[in-house]
């Protein structure tokens, strides 16, 4: 008797906006499942604020505060990307990013510091998609059969 077992490379897909991340873990044989993980940033949404005047005829018009704003979000941003990184599975061979918004950029940008890693296989443009069409477009996008059952649905990091 001869055991026909394709196994093939451990490739994972992140959806991801600025507010949540899905890691999609395809399995590298027949057998195992698909593990779908969810990550909530932690970003604060924050409204334009308007500047102030100075007392003086040409001065600072209070700019100070709108720049701490800024670093701020930079730091959260940077904190979330690495969140979503340190959860990818060690034997990741190949990585794929999509998502509506430009934080899959950033993501992008991060996960170049990485200096032994997945091979990224692209950054993608997508909707807003629920988890099983994140699922299928994981799948389609690696050329992969449709799975036989999807464990993890909903399971939720934060530190």
């Amino acid at each position: 008797m001869t055991l026909n077992i394709h196994f093939m490379k451990k490739q994972t897909g992140i959806w991801l906006d600025l507010r949540n991340a899905w890691i999609i873990n395809l399995p590298s044989s027949g057998n195992e499942e698909i593990i779908l993980d969810h990550i909530s940033s932690e970003i604060e949404e924050t409204a334009a604020l308007g500047g102030s005047r100075s007392k003086t005829p040409w001065g600072p018009q209070g700019g100070d505060n709108q720049r701490h704003i800024q670093e701020r979000r930079h730091h959260e941003e940077k904190h979330y990307f690495e969140m979503i990184l340190k959860q990818l599975h060690p034997n990741t061979e190949e990585l794929v990013i999509f998502g509506p918004s430009e934080a899959k950029t950033g993501l992008e940008n991060q996960f170049a510091q990485l200096h032994n890693g997945p091979k990224l296989m692209g950054v993608e443009p997508a909707d807003h998609m629920t988890q099983p069409q994140m699922v299928a477009w994981v799948r389609a996008y690696f050329n992969r059969e449709a799975p036989r059952k999807i464990v993890g649905v909903g399971r939720a990091h934060k530190e």
